[in-house]
């Protein structure tokens, strides 16, 4: 009796549903037998969709500190991981959000950050529309990105359309590699910050992150770790049973759990329970609950729950007659018998396969065309593909009738989707395998050959990518050639992306398509796809790829030219990967034959002998000339002057009596033979050379003045960081009032980090804390300050630099009287015989002046005068290791 009465309270709440004779019901005529599979509902996903909304609620309250999250959903393909967060996107709309979306996929890895582009490109589309705050949109982005906006634009097309004003700007800086890559994350940082807000946060949905390339991995974890971007709720979906421990995923979350700022919610979504099932069959057959409990059950049994294959298996059942709709009944009938024995496909993909089997046969071809791109491809290209003589049916005509069938979408591009990537994998699978190759090799020719040249720049990655998956039926070795020049410009406009992975699975593709004997017909080929790819493999951190490539090249080439970039790649990775020996043995080497002969040995007498040469130079020039001299022409010079400037990194770090001898040989390079961009780092490096060797503090603040001109002759931005540092985080502060660097140490952080060279960014961060507290900055808001740079150093990876400015927070928070011991470095932030057994067992002399300057300052502050004495004996070298730097007065 209680089941009748829930039947009947079930009827009498949803009429049109339950009743039979309801029009509704049953719908026209010739859709009787259509299944009313309810996409619009969740079932059994209650608790998911609370906690999914109230961590939403988090990112979009004023009132909530660290306000970004990210909640991961897993669970297997059909669980419904991607619908859980679907079906709430109109909800996070409704409270004021803009919500966005990207989807990896598993044949169109190598296509370089395509989800995460796309889901940007999709933002900024919503904030061009936003008709009521588009002013406020606009000026936000113009005010945040400035010129560097053009960079992005590149990248995300809807952007030009909020900057206006800029594109066009001044000439950008020269950047690449690691330097691209992270300016295009700072960049993007910079949008967000500058567009997010409480009434207006961003949920950012990425679906399929267990197909996500490295590259998009990397650009993930930035923004989610980016403390200083509020009002962002990251969501993304994986299947966990496709990532196994030490998938490229897992290291990324582990590090993004390290880091301890974001907020991590796990959801994992399972199989449908019984009721669950029951429910939705229910639902599609419009049949109360209890008429279909044992046809749930067999399918239950059949399917395990998992929702997609609930959904399939349902239709496989009505489309071959085991279920139908009885007319004369008016109610749905099915053959329970046959049902239970029938044989099963094993998984939804073999179910979908036998479906699409029954297609007609232009449908059947052109959803495998389809397949071979992934999970969506763009009408545009297939329209290209339509072209080609020998296709007699329209593939995108054929498409349409899918899309009638509930097999694909079609989307925004415009493009076609398929619905699920279980149908992709279905429709991938009518191809045989032994014919897979020669498929995807057909597809690539028919797009490459008729295809527009501007067309082959827009669709490159696509068409590259199939040629590559059936190069290996490629008989013609011209052929190859030619589709190997096509990897190399595909590589490297990878790299220009910052895609550095994609670049090198392009360029490595490309390698493998030249033999041996091309070195000497294509040369020029050769050695751009070996060069190109070592760089990629350095920026990737493969040292011993590297080197292989490397050695390839060096032992082709026949001049230095030939070999100079392959040097250089070797040098910059060298020093890089802490092989410092070998970067500066390879450097003097490559000196030597560009005429620049520098000792391996260097006395005191060298240094003091390279002074005098260069002030002689100096004497022969007024002030004038020195600021009118003529460009740099000769290109051994040039060169020199190149390896001369990355030598200066590694020789400060860790061979400080070099440095002075390289700041003389570039600054008399310069005198002789004209200035270029690196003269400026030249002029600098010698202020900072005779400032602290010399005590030549006016001819210093006179030289820094020269570098400050050439940085602003040769708009050479990249360099800006480097100069400004020596001459604001040195030379000046000697002269001028400390406070007054501290805005252009602000100014060369920030260009540090919109140029990427995030190296440089975090050390001029360290020196505008320095002179922040020696110039008497408020201790309070100064410790706040300075916890952010921490943050943002461990950030950045700027663990070095991280672990030198240990001490100055220490000391900052004794003097505030946070320490149980206020003349120890001894506290939250460090323990000083800790750091110093670190800098001992690391041979880092800098670690170790830095402890001791910081401990000796308070012993003296706080009266421990024979303790300050013996600490400052310890510190006899900091003049040597902090040459010419104002703080090292604390030990005199």
């Amino acid at each position: 009796m209680e089941e009748v009465q829930e039947d009947l309270q079930l009827m009498m709440s949803n009429p049109e549903k339950f009743l039979a004779d309801s029009s509704s019901a049953i719908g026209s005529t010739k859709n009787y037998q259509s299944l009313n599979i309810r996409t619009d509902i969740l079932y059994d996903r209650e608790e998911e969709t609370s906690t999914l909304l109230e961590v939403f609620s988090q990112i979009s309250s004023p009132s909530c500190t660290n306000r970004s999250r990210m909640v991961l959903i897993s669970g297997y393909s059909g669980t419904g991981k991607s619908s859980l967060v679907r079906k709430l996107e109109h909800e996070f709309i409704r409270r004021g959000a803009r919500f966005v979306s990207g989807k990896f996929d598993e044949m169109q890895q190598i296509q370089p950050l395509s989800a995460i582009m796309n889901a940007l490109n999709e933002y900024c589309n919503l904030l061009a529309h936003d008709t009521v705050h588009i002013d406020r949109n606009r000026a936000a982005v113009e005010e945040a990105l400035g010129s560097e906006g053009q960079v992005l634009a590149a990248l995300i097309p809807n952007l030009s359309r909020l900057l206006a004003e800029t594109i066009g700007g001044p000439p950008l800086a020269e950047v690449s590699g690691r330097e691209a890559q992270h300016r295009l994350a700072f960049l993007i940082r910079l949008l967000l910050r500058s567009t997010c807000s409480s009434s207006n946060p961003i949920v950012l949905f990425l679906d399929d992150l267990q197909w996500a390339d490295s590259s998009s991995l990397e650009l993930m974890r930035s923004l989610v770790t980016d403390v200083a971007l509020d009002n962002m709720l990251f969501v993304g979906c994986y299947r966990d049973n496709e990532v196994e421990p030490g998938h490229s995923l897992f290291e990324c979350l582990e590090s993004i759990r390290r880091f301890g700022i974001t907020t991590i919610t796990s959801i994992c979504t399972s199989n449908l329970n019984m009721a669950s099932v029951n429910a939705l069959i229910s639902d599609a057959l419009s049949t109360l609950p209890r008429a279909t409990g044992s046809l749930s059950e067999a399918v239950f049994q059949k399917t395990g729950g998992n929702a997609l294959f609930v959904t399939e298996f349902l239709t496989s059942l009505r489309d071959e007659g085991l279920l139908q709709y009885s007319l004369s009944r008016r109610k749905w009938e099915w053959e329970m018998e046959h049902i239970r024995s029938r044989t099963i496909a094993q998984n939804a993909v073999d179910l979908m396969t036998a479906k699409l089997l029954r297609l007609a046969p232009e449908v059947h071809q052109a959803l495998r065309v389809a397949s071979a791109f992934g999970a969506h491809c763009l009408e545009e290209v297939l329209q290209i593909y339509d072209t080609d003589p020998c296709h007699l049916s329209s593939t995108v005509a054929a498409l349409d009738i899918a899309v009638a069938e509930g097999l694909m979408a079609k989307v925004d591009g415009p493009a076609y989707r398929f619905s699920h990537d279980q149908i992709q994998s279905a429709a991938y699978k009518l191809i045989l395998e032994s014919e897979r190759e020669s498929f995807h090799l057909h597809v690539g020719k028919s797009l490459w050959q008729q295809s527009s040249e501007d067309e082959i720049d827009e669709y490159l990655f696509v068409i590259v990518d199939q040629l590559h998956r059936g190069a290996c039926r490629i008989s013609d070795h011209e052929e190859e050639i030619r589709l190997a020049e096509l990897s190399l410009t595909a590589g490297r406009k990878a790299a220009e992306m910052s895609a550095f992975l994609p670049a090198s699975a392009y360029l490595q593709a490309g390698i493998g398509l030249i033999s041996d004997g091309d070195w000497e017909w294509h040369r020029e080929l050769c050695f751009d796809l070996y060069n190109w790819c070592a760089e990629m493999e350095y920026i990737l951190g493969k040292f011993d790829e590297v080197k292989a490539h490397l050695e390839e090249v060096i032992k082709k080439g026949r001049t230095l030219r030939e070999k100079l970039r392959a040097y250089y790649t070797f040098v910059q990775s060298s020093g890089s990967f802490s092989n410092t020996g070998d970067a500066f043995a390879t450097a003097l080497m490559v000196l030597e034959h560009l005429g620049e002969s520098i000792p391996s040995e260097v006395t005191q007498f060298e240094v003091q002998q390279e002074l005098l040469a260069t002030q002689a130079l100096l004497r022969t020039k007024t002030e004038g000339e020195l600021l009118q001299l003529k460009p740099m022409s000769d290109i051994d010079k040039l060169e020199a002057m190149r390896f001369l400037n990355l030598l200066l990194l590694y020789v400060y770090a860790e061979r400080k009596e070099y440095f002075p001898i390289m700041a003389c040989r570039m600054l008399q390079l310069s005198l002789t033979y004209g200035v270029c961009k690196e003269s400026a780092v030249a002029f600098g490096a010698y202020g900072v050379s005779i400032c602290g060797l010399l005590g030549d503090t006016s001819n210093a603040y006179r030289f820094g003045k020269i570098a400050l001109t050439l940085l602003e002759r040769f708009q050479a931005k990249e360099c800006l960081p480097r100069v400004f540092i020596a001459v604001y985080g040195f030379i000046n502060n000697w002269t001028d009032p400390l406070q007054s660097s501290l805005p252009c140490l602000k100014e060369a952080i920030n260009t540090g980090l919109s140029t990427g060279n995030n190296d440089f960014a975090m050390a001029n961060a360290s020196y505008y804390q320095d002179v922040s507290l020696a110039s008497g900055k408020p201790l309070g808001p100064l410790v706040d300050e300075m916890n952010e740079y921490a943050t943002q150093m461990l950030d950045l990876n700027q663990n070095f630099m991280y672990t030198l400015n240990l001490s100055l927070r220490q000391f900052a928070l004794n003097l505030l009287g946070k320490s149980a011991d206020p003349v120890k470095l001894v506290g939250k932030v460090m323990d000083e015989g800790s750091l110093l057994d670190l800098a001992e067992e690391k041979g880092l002399s800098s670690l170790r002046c830095i402890v001791y300057k910081y401990r000796l300052c308070l012993e003296v502050f706080f009266g421990e005068y024979e303790r300050a004495v013996e600490t400052a004996e310890l510190n006899r070298n900091i003049d040597k290791d902090h040459m010419g730097r104002f703080s090292s007065v604390a030990n005199h």
